[in-house]
This record gives structure tokens, sequence and C-alpha cells, in this order.
């Protein structure tokens, strides 16, 4: 039965979240969000500092949105933020849940993160989406029920 749930849970859309206050959500579009996760893109379009949030290196969803956004696992990326932690860069923040990712970002100017589409409240707001390894401004068709 808990497989039965893991791949049902594979299936589910990840939410690209920023706060829902509207003062503290960055406007950002598809084409920037790996520039964002990347921290080559720092500011949004009215010079707002961004600040990407990223679940633990391990989690599912972790895995998922490094591959489907900036196609690569978190462990290969040792080596690039290793880089650039010399010139003064670094990672993007790191929490451990997704209870924690909503409430970083509800609470943070400018944050962006991600969560399984399922648990978006009204603490955040979804700007994009993750279904099938593309990115959309579109919600796609979810069934949330936990049976």
């Amino acid at each position: 039965m808990a497989a039965s749930v893991q791949a049902a849970d594979d299936n589910r859309p990840i939410a690209v979240i920023v706060p829902a206050q509207a003062g503290l959500a960055p406007s950002i579009h598809a084409d920037e969000l790996g520039l964002i996760f990347w921290r080559k893109k720092l500011y949004a379009e009215h010079g707002q500092a961004l600040h990407p949030v990223n679940l633990h290196s391990e989690h599912p969803l972790r895995l998922k949105f490094s591959q489907w956004v900036l196609h690569s696992t978190p462990r290969s990326q040792i080596n690039y933020w290793n880089g650039l932690y010399f010139h003064g860069v670094q990672p993007p923040y790191t929490v451990q849940s997704e209870e924690a990712m909503i409430r970083y970002v509800a609470e943070t100017d400018g944050a962006v993160g991600y969560i399984d589409a399922c648990h978006v409240d009204e603490r955040v707001k979804p700007v994009l989406w993750l279904s099938s390894g593309k990115v959309s401004a579109d919600a796609p068709t979810m069934r949330c029920d936990t049976n």
C-alpha cells in the first residue's frame, strides 16, 4: 500500500511558490527559474532581491526539481557551489521539510521555493508549475486526495 501511495506522489506536480502577501512576492517567469536557483539572476524585474530556497539534498522533491529545472542532481552541484563560494555567491538556503519551506517563503521578502502542488495553502502563492519535466504558468489538473 505504501508503495502505491509513493507512486501516486511521484506523479504529482510541483508548485513553485512565492509569498502570498503582495509586497513580498517577486515576479518570476518560467525561463528565469533555473537562473534564479543557479544564483545567476539575483534580482526580480523591479530590483527586488531574490531568495531561492531548496529542500534538503535527499528530499524526493529536491531531486525531481533539480533534474527538471537545473538538469543535474544535488550531488553533482557541489563543485559548482564550492567554486562560487570563493566569489562570494552562496547557494540557495536549505530547509528540511515542505512545512519549513512554506513558512520560510511566506515570511521572506523575495523568496522563491517549491512544494508538492497539493500542499499549497493560503500562506503562499503558486506562480509556476512543474509537471512531467516541464515548467508552465498554467495550473495542471491535479488529484490531491489521500486515498
